[in-house]
């Protein structure tokens, strides 16, 4: 019997504290490498056991260390990681065991089959280049993608398009949507979102609609397993100065100009996910506008989200205005958008796994993405009136 804990492959995080096996008991203590970052909170690992005995354990127990040091630490009841066998479905780990330690500290635990196979685990549902391919390949080629330019770590850095016959093409003026995930890296809740507002565009085929976007706005984040908040060198999200601070920034910034001359501009939907112990519900930060106009409309689309998304998933308090401590004071997405292209802004946030008592998985963070599409489409044959 030799457990195995992998993390040499794209977005892996872990810090692996010990693997005990003893015939009759197996346990993984991990923790959430901080990847050089101030935060953390992703995770991500493979199990096996390539030799395993004739009798191995029925159960392997994950228990994860400096819960309280991970962003937003402070409800364990919160945290129900994904779990997966190979060759098998994604599904959602129960509420963990908590054992204060003697010190103080508290550890997580959860409970396992032994690996047969192996295992991936991960804090939510992993989304990068396979999850993506799958979806542009079942929308039948209405994403057309592009590379817009380098990140720092010299990888190409991917957007989508619409601008097909069906599509942007169709319309003479169409009105303009920009969608952002994965500012910060680790925030996968906003890649599923987005992978269902994907889906329902392509479904729908709007005709009056420019819509471009950045799937993984910090892909080195994402391929790396870092969580990304406030991550060193600079919060891609507090990088929207003249100049930028990342080199990422400086590029989806000159993207953004090539959209806005091609539409009309109306909305950048930029999608994150809060802090880990975050339960009450999807809520927004709309941006802060300077003229009662921008004000105006922000409000009206944060209002017309709240009401597509429901109550199954809004939070009562869903229009917010951010009032957190940051490392920087320089400007974000949202500020950039008001500031330079003139148009609305509103940041969506979608917890990590629950929504009050709803415990979320794929089909319903895609159903949110979906909702929001169709709100998008239902406010423009509003404003056609």
């Amino acid at each position: 019997m030799s457990i195995r804990v992998l993390n040499r492959f794209p977005c892996a995080n872990v810090r692996v504290l010990q693997v005990r096996s003893d015939g009759s008991e197996a346990e993984v203590r991990f923790a959430a490498d901080t990847h050089g970052g101030p935060e953390s909170m992703w995770f991500y690992f493979k199990i096996d056991d390539p030799s395993p005995a004739a009798e191995p354990p029925a159960n392997l127990t994950l228990t994860l260390h400096f819960f309280n040091n991970m962003l937003g630490g402070w409800n364990p009841e919160t945290l129900r990681p994904v779990i997966r066998e190979q060759g098998k479905q994604w599904f959602r780990l129960r509420a963990p065991v908590v054992e204060r330690q003697p010190d103080g500290q508290d550890t997580l635990s959860w409970t396992i089959p032994y690996p047969a196979n192996v295992t991936e685990v991960a804090l939510c549902y992993p989304y990068y280049r396979d999850e993506l391919a799958q979806t542009l390949t079942a929308g039948r080629g209405y994403w057309q993608e592009d590379n817009i330019g380098l990140t720092q770590g010299g990888r190409l850095m991917p957007r989508l398009r619409n601008e097909i016959e069906e599509g942007c093409q169709a319309c003479p003026n169409p009105r303009g949507l920009y969608l952002l995930c994965r500012q910060h890296a680790g925030e996968t809740p906003g890649a599923w979102v987005l992978d269902g507002m994907l889906t329902a565009f392509a479904r729908a085929k709007p005709v009056n609609w420019c819509i471009w976007v950045v799937p993984f706005a910090d892909l080195d984040g994402v391929h790396l397993g870092n969580y990304g908040k406030d991550a060193f060198p600079y919060d891609l999200n507090r990088a929207w100065g003249q100049p930028p601070m990342r080199h990422e920034t400086l590029v989806i910034q000159r993207d953004l100009a090539r959209w806005s001359k091609r539409c009309k501009p109306e909305l950048v939907l930029d999608l994150h996910a809060p802090g880990l112990s975050e339960n009450s519900g999807v809520y927004a930060f709309p941006m802060v506008g300077k003229t009662p106009e921008q004000e105006k409309s922000a409000t009206a689309w944060s209002n017309v989200f709240q009401q597509a998304i429901g109550p199954e998933y809004a939070d009562e308090n869903f229009a917010r205005r951010a009032a957190y401590a940051s490392r920087w004071e320089t400007p974000r997405l949202t500020e950039h958008v008001r500031d330079v292209l003139h148009c609305t802004a509103v940041t969506i946030e979608t917890p990590y796994a629950m929504c009050r008592d709803l415990v979320l998985t794929t089909k319903q963070y895609r159903e949110i993405g979906q909702r929001l599409a169709r709100a998008v489409m239902q406010r423009n044959a509003a404003l056609q009136r």
